[in-house]
């Protein structure tokens, strides 16, 4: 089970790193950003947004230069990511601008807001239909909804390495499209759209050491011993490994909701 507490810990260890080795997010950011602004090229000025899980503000950066004269809201769980992407974003003009560390899990800032935006968060979320059902609460009639996550198959290699070493996979579990596609079934419009999107490493460790170093590793508190790990990255690279390297295959899925 995901612990929020571990999430905001590993995330706040990542922050420092994250701009220079989150390449999967920088991607999704740039494809949402470009999604929504098909969607909705303008919005009216003051119109509120607001953003969930914005890290150091991959997204949140397109965002403010999208849609200078919006009211912008934007959270995250991890205190020393929305740091960075306070400052970062600090020397971008446009309207108001809040920041809030919260865990959109267990609290949504409060008031309606015309547009929710989130980009590669809502995989970390425990329960995504009831996360949904707030979202749609908060919007108004015609509101829309745009978001990126990571979805199964995601590390499909990785689990399947861990299953066939008898030990659990200490990784979230992640839904398949058509189960975050039924989580959004109250909102009146839904469009989805999905990708592969692969990277490589130079071997298994360099592979797990990248996702810790982002804030995405082990987001439970199930422990792997030092033996166990070695022997997941020997027989990870036993079997995976390509002219010396080992590839990464995430499945990003991209939904626009309309209320």
């Amino acid at each position: 089970m995901i612990s929020t507490k571990k999430v905001a810990d590993n995330f706040s260890r990542g922050a420092d790193i994250y701009d220079r080795n989150a390449r999967c997010q920088m991607h999704a950011a740039k494809r949402l950003a470009c999604m929504m602004f098909k969607e909705c090229p303008v919005l009216p000025g003051g119109a509120k947004v607001l953003e969930l899980g914005c890290g150091t503000g991959f997204l949140t950066e397109k965002l403010f230069t999208m849609y200078p004269a919006a009211d912008f809201t934007v959270t995250d769980i991890s205190r020393k990511m929305l740091a960075r992407c306070k400052g970062k974003a600090s020397r971008l003009g446009c309207g108001r601008r809040r920041f809030i560390l919260t865990d959109f899990d267990s609290e949504i800032p409060r008031g309606r807001f015309d547009a929710v935006v989130s980009g590669m968060s809502f995989q970390w979320s425990s329960d995504l239909e009831a996360l949904a059902s707030k979202l749609h609460r908060i919007l108004p009639e015609g509101g829309r909804l745009f978001f990126s996550m990571i979805i199964e198959p995601t590390f499909r290699e990785l689990k399947e390495t861990f299953k066939e070493q008898g030990l659990k996979y200490p990784g979230p579990r992640l839904l398949a499209e058509s189960e975050v596609q039924k989580c959004f079934s109250m909102f009146n419009e839904c469009r989805f759209s999905s990708e592969t999107w692969c990277d490589t490493y130079k071997s298994t460790s360099e592979f797990l050491k990248h996702l810790n170093r982002i804030g995405a590793g082990n987001p439970t508190n199930m422990k792997l011993s030092a033996g166990n790990l070695r022997r997941i990255i020997r027989a990870h690279n036993a079997k995976f490994a390509r002219g010396g390297e080992i590839e990464a295959v995430y499945r990003i899925t991209y939904g626009m909701a309309v209320k």
